[in-house]
């Protein structure tokens, strides 16, 4: 039995990241051109964020979407949702489990509106096989998402697949495969933890097919479970060999132009109507930056500042009222200037949150600041990108940029201990660290994810329900030209 498995799509249907003009290596069309014909095919969620292509239909109010065809065109058995198909509550829930046409399996999700009915598990039957399979989502999301869940409730991954894989014993199966939208390395909140792959792997199931850190873990056995995580936007997929009597087998495949398109893709391809009407929609020009906002480097501007990171943080400020701002960029620096598209701006802030308004003492801001500060280090007069701020995963996303207060990072000092300036309007807030500020941030960073648990402690004064990237495109297009800002006084030592 050959079973193909991908996960983190994020709606990247076609060869390409909408940036580059020549086509890439990627693409749920790619990679399921390469599966067998008749054989399992699974996903583990995260289809509702990340695409340009998602913005074009959420524009266009498109909700039976590319990737929902895509999948039932080739054939999904079982979907399993990530924490981003959280992201837009019960109705995004719903929308996937009305145009999906394979099995909803979530097995620590309880619907409390009684539409969505997800399956704990199924037993499929094939080429005289019989296979069960689970999953769940990362608990996290009700971190995340906590305030979009009227409807859902989600409980603790680890207890819903012990239970799951105790049921599973009662079942006459030949394999035990479960689905956890999660990875390893644990973070918790509480009884809340993000990746317990580790402990999930101890459970006795033959296959544990992990996801949401878009690596590239290639198939090893870990605790009594043949493991793997198959990356993100269809560059990679798993595949996955069962035959009785034998241990499974499988390997991580990369999606290849020289695939030839199935014909049943191929069809989909000559009825999709959106591909020209997206393309334009994303090339349309908002408006004109008299400059360049820059992020022209990672370290460079971590070192000297980014002007994008200051536009970026005085629209949230004057949104807000905040005293504070904190924003951050994507891994691969984007810079604004000339004419810009809605391409231009999606690349330069892909992310779907919207904004939070926190109360926050001195001393919590430095405890958030000293995070973004271990983002490098200084090696033999060199400053390099830290190892140990992201192992495992490109985690640029998490190291902050501030606007509101001056402030300096001495990086010939401990992690930890880095935060050496922070000034407020005249007030050094290192030694009056109990004076209370706001400060206005990302719901995912308000969250207190990504290291910044100090945030998910701290009151709400005031949430926004329009998404960061509306609130851009409409200033860009309303204030051009679009001047570049006075640069944070910010110094790295």
């Amino acid at each position: 039995m050959d079973i193909y498995y991908t996960s983190d799509t994020h709606s990247y249907v076609y060869p390409t990241d909408y940036v580059s003009k020549a086509p890439k290596a990627m693409g749920y069309l790619l990679a399921a051109s390469a599966f067998t014909p008749g054989s399992i095919v699974i996903d583990g969620g995260d289809i509702l964020q990340g695409s340009p292509l998602l913005r074009y239909e959420s524009s266009e109010g498109i909700e039976d979407r590319l990737i929902y065809k895509a999948f039932n065109t080739a054939g999904l058995d079982v979907f399993v949702p990530g924490n981003h198909d959280f992201d837009f509550g019960y109705a995004g829930l719903l929308e996937i489990r009305k145009h999906l046409h394979g099995h909803f399996v979530c097995a620590n999700l309880t619907d409390t509106r009684g539409l969505i009915r997800p399956e704990q598990h199924v037993v499929i039957e094939r080429d005289g096989l019989r296979v069960f399979i689970t999953g769940v989502v990362t608990d996290y999301v009700n971190v995340w998402d906590r305030d979009r869940l009227d409807g859902l409730e989600v409980s603790q991954a680890l207890d819903a697949l012990r239970r799951e894989y105790e049921a599973s014993l009662s079942v006459n199966a030949d394999f035990r495969i479960c689905v956890y939208h999660g990875g390893f390395g644990p973070v918790n909140s509480g009884h809340l933890t993000e990746n317990a792959a580790d402990e999930i792997a101890q459970l006795g199931f033959d296959v544990l097919l992990t996801a949401h850190q878009h690596r590239i873990i290639r198939p090893q056995m870990t605790g009594k479970s043949l493991v793997l995580q198959a990356g993100s936007r269809g560059e990679h997929y798993a595949h996955i060999v069962l035959e009785k009597g034998r241990a499974a087998h499988a390997e991580i495949l990369p999606a290849s132009l020289a695939t030839e398109v199935s014909p049943a893709m191929r069809a989909l391809c000559l009825a999709d109507s959106s591909k020209t009407a997206a393309q334009s929609y994303l090339e349309r020009i908002i408006g004109k930056i008299d400059g360049c906002l820059d992020d022209h480097g990672r370290i460079s501007s971590f070192t000297g500042g980014s002007a994008l990171a200051d536009f970026i943080n005085d629209i949230q400020l004057g949104l807000s009222g905040a005293d504070v701002s904190a924003t951050a960029l994507v891994n691969n620096p984007v810079s604004l200037e000339g004419d810009v598209s809605m391409l231009d701006i999606l690349s330069a802030y892909p992310f779907s949150n919207t904004l939070v308004k926190l109360e926050i003492s001195g001393s919590q801001l430095k405890s958030a600041m000293e995070r973004s500060a271990a983002f490098c280090d200084r090696i033999d007069g060199t400053v390099v990108e830290s190892a140990s701020f992201s192992p495992g995963k490109d985690e640029r996303y998490n190291c902050d940029f501030y606007r509101g207060v001056s402030y300096t990072f001495d990086l010939s000092k401990p992690a930890g201990s880095r935060v050496t300036r922070l000034m407020f309007h005249g007030t050094d807030l290192l030694w009056e660290s109990d004076t209370r500020l706001t400060i206005v941030l990302n719901s995912y960073r308000a969250s207190g994810t990504g290291g910044y648990e100090v945030y998910g402690r701290l009151p709400v004064m005031e949430s926004y329900d329009r998404e960061i990237q509306d609130v851009l495109i409409d200033v860009i297009a309303g204030s051009s030209p679009v001047a570049v800002p006075e640069r944070t006084d910010f110094t790295v030592v």
